[in-house]
């Protein structure tokens, strides 16, 4: 079914859906936030889902999205006009309207605030991001990979201040988190600004109806297996492992400069049997690396998640606790990640871990 706007009741969907691809980062429940968002929709109107090939090749795209961890934001909630703020600003720098919204990435928070920015401003969102996952860092994008620049671009903060920013990727970045520091410990952003065609070799297409797609499984689903089965028909997941927590920890040592604003985690999971195997899972913020008997198995660009098999309902990295009985889920990202300069500013070895991906090996 072709999924043509987004409704008020359309947003805990979309947020369900969401939350799988974070990677188990955390909660995203931004109650208050999200039914200003409803409110929104239901006083003006569902916002219109466009395909990217839809709109003329010359109109004008920004990305929406937010700079920061989930606590603050959950701690200083949106107002809800930062997205309409930031627009303006970028189109005063710019000199020229924008004509349609598109997502950085469709995870987690950053999946509603284009919608929200979409809604306030009268536009449609184009049915894209640039991630197709979370990452901690606003170049990691596919955007970046087929040489977009992240600028000019503007960010918001709680207090309505008004940032625009005209740098290099990694200034910008740098910039950007020092301000955001300051601002409270999140910014929302409009950046990434350019046209339809080269938006086109650039965005990964049909993120966010994936993302309702697999939010309204989520939402409805009552059996494990049909779940499992439907989540590898639309997203191409696989089961790693199933099995009970039976060690948290710190993370294994790293390598490297730690750049990345997170906290190191690991989990260890026991397969079901007495020959189950070990199952090792490495992440900062989001899972990053997971390890069975010594073999890496599966590793960032794509994602792991752990999901709950009693409740059918992903597992949170500050929720999990021992005893917990999940299955581990991976889920393939696009071809553009599995590159080799995708897998160089994504891979597991931008983040510290000395390893090849599984498909360095394959190849």
């Amino acid at each position: 079914m072709t999924i043509t706007q987004i409704t008020a009741e359309d947003i805990p969907v979309l947020l369900a859906g969401a939350q799988l691809l974070c990677s188990s980062a955390g909660s995203i429940a931004l109650d208050g936030y999200r039914t200003a968002i409803e409110e929104v929709l239901r006083r003006n109107g569902p916002v219109p889902l466009v395909a990217l090939d839809d709109l003329p090749p010359d109109a004008l795209c920004v990305s929406i999205g937010a700079l920061g961890g989930f606590a603050p934001m959950i701690e200083l909630p949106p107002n809800g006009d930062e997205g309409v703020l930031a627009v303006r600003a970028l189109e005063e720098r710019l000199g020229r309207k924008v004509d349609a919204i598109v997502s950085l990435n469709s995870a987690g928070p950053n999946a509603i605030f284009p919608v929200a920015s979409a809604a306030a401003l009268g536009l449609p969102l184009v049915d894209c991001d640039g991630m197709g996952r979370v990452l901690p860092l606003m170049i990691q994008t596919t955007y970046a990979l087929a040489g977009l620049p992240i600028g000019p671009l503007a960010g918001v903060g709680l207090a309505g201040d008004v940032l625009v920013l005209d740098s290099s990727e990694h200034r910008s970045e740098l910039l950007l988190r020092a301000a955001m520091k300051a601002a409270g410990g999140w910014l929302l952003c409009a950046s990434y600004p350019a046209t339809v065609a080269a938006l086109r070799p650039a965005a990964l297409r049909g993120a966010t109806s994936r993302a309702l797609t697999v939010g309204r499984m989520l939402t409805t689903a009552d059996d494990r297996e049909a779940l499992l089965t439907g989540l590898t028909r639309i997203m191409g997941s696989r089961v790693l492992g199933s099995g009970r927590v039976i060690e948290l920890g710190h993370a294994t040592r790293t390598v490297g400069p730690r750049i990345y604003p997170s906290v190191p985690t690991s989990i260890v999971v026991g397969e079901y049997g007495s020959a189950g195997r070990l199952i090792r899972l490495e992440g900062h913020s989001e899972l990053l690396l997971a390890v069975i008997d010594g073999a890496v198995a599966a590793a960032v660009p794509d994602v792991l998640c752990l999901l709950d098999r009693h409740e059918l309902k992903v597992v949170g990295m500050e929720t999990v606790g021992l005893g917990h009985h999940v299955d581990v889920l991976v889920l393939p990202v696009s071809p553009m990640w599995h590159t080799p300069a995708g897998l160089a500013m994504a891979g597991p070895r931008a983040f510290g871990f000395p390893v090849r991906h599984p498909r360095e090996e394959d190849a």
